[in-house]
């Protein structure tokens, strides 16, 4: 039983690596990056980028909400939610991952030929992923808080 434990936090912390680190390397690595490439080839890059990210932020979401709820499986009753620090923590995590998959849900529709008009523009963009990274971050501040309660 152990192992599956073992495994289930590694997939956990893999996919977290994933979505964090990999929106972390775009904004701070790639993004800055591009100014030596051509102008006309940044979109084009760019647009490359977010598109193959879109599927490992998916991916990741998956493997999240999958092990997330093995983990907490039977750490909590439902009722001791909001009555216990744990708790609330847990569901302050919950909610701000739940604005993320939000987050990632409209740049997705970018990919869409029928929901395009829909979806955020270039820059609105930008502020979405740095959004996201923040919010990821006090995802991780509060996971460590849960670990620590």
């Amino acid at each position: 039983m152990e192992i599956i434990v073992i495994i289930t936090l590694w997939l956990h912390y893999l996919a977290t690596v994933m979505w964090i680190g990999g929106m972390a390397f775009n904004l701070l690595v790639l993004r800055p990056s591009m100014a030596v490439i051509d102008q006309n080839q940044r979109p084009v890059l760019g647009t490359k980028v977010l598109k193959r990210f879109i599927i490992f932020a998916w991916l990741s979401i998956a493997v999240l909400v999958l092990t997330g709820i093995s983990i907490n499986y039977n750490r909590i009753a439902f009722e001791d939610i909001l009555s216990t620090t744990y708790g609330i923590v847990l569901l302050g995590k919950h909610i701000i991952t739940l604005i993320m998959v939000l987050i990632v849900a409209w740049i997705s529709l970018i990919f869409s030929a029928k929901l395009a008009r829909f979806a955020p523009k270039p820059d609105t963009i930008l502020q979405l992923v740095k959004t996201n990274l923040s919010l990821g971050i006090l995802v991780l501040l509060l996971s460590a808080i849960l670990r620590g309660l």
